[in-house]
């Protein structure tokens, strides 16, 4: 895609501003523990950059920033009420700004805690997304993608469902899906190519061949965008429950 054409999608979301001063960059390092929490709902708001979010914390959360915009440092809160917490990590305002990446560093590393259920949204600007959840506790998710390369692996062990609502957007967004848990995935709006290896179509739906015969499954909703949705099946057992 050209530069114009990026900057008029930026216009046209509203989130196209004058280009920020760079510096050096800085490299910022945060732990957040659970606190008491039995459940957490976790926010993540990314404008531009690259996230790589996946488990493996023993706090709540570990994560590792680096940005060479100092308006942009990010910004962490985490509160608890009644055992339910709520983390949100974020860019500092909505907007974007008029660099591109190699201009721009803006890295996002996060690291989750596997052993406590979780709620996750993200939110995503222009930039790429790595987004694993194997082994996290993940009941509901959601993601609004933007302007950029993205990949989420839902494989892996589930010992509860899983609610999945995912908004495509300009660009190439892989789905990594379990092949012996029960996968339904429904399509809404006007979708671009769609690739779904490994999944049988069924009405307005793809389905693995485990659908409806696991203890656990993934119910996920997958919404118009411009591009390509590539869905696979992974080998790898995820241990569901049958």
């Amino acid at each position: 895609m050209t530069r114009p054409i990026w900057l008029l999608v930026l216009v046209l979301a509203g989130c196209y501003v004058p280009s920020p001063k760079r510096g050096n960059t800085e490299s910022l390092q945060q732990t957040f523990g659970l606190a008491g929490a039995e459940s957490v709902s976790v926010s993540i708001t990314l404008g531009v950059g690259k996230l790589r979010l996946a488990g493996g914390a023993d706090s709540l959360l570990d994560a590792r920033f680096e940005y060479n915009i100092p308006d942009w440092k990010p910004t962490v809160t985490y509160d608890v009420a009644d055992g339910r917490g709520r983390l949100v990590v974020e860019q500092p305002s909505r907007v974007v700004g008029a660099i591109w990446p190699g201009n721009v560093r803006y890295d996002w590393d996060l690291k989750l805690n596997p052993g406590v259920p979780l709620e996750l949204e993200v939110n995503m600007g222009v930039g790429k997304s790595e987004v694993d959840l194997r082994g996290l506790d993940v009941r509901r998710f959601s993601l609004a993608a933007g302007v950029g390369e993205g990949r989420i692996d839902l494989s892996g062990p589930r010992t509860s469902d899983l609610d999945a609502s995912i908004k495509a957007g300009v660009g190439k967004l892989t789905l990594i899906l379990p092949a012996d848990i029960g996968v339904r995935v429904k399509a809404q709006g006007g979708l671009g190519h769609v690739n779904a290896q490994g999944l049988a179509a069924q009405d307005d739906a793809w389905v693995n061949k485990s659908w409806g015969r696991t203890g656990t499954s993934l119910r996920i909703e997958v919404q118009g965008g411009i591009g390509e949705v590539d869905m696979r099946l992974t080998d790898e057992p995820a241990g569901g429950s049958i």
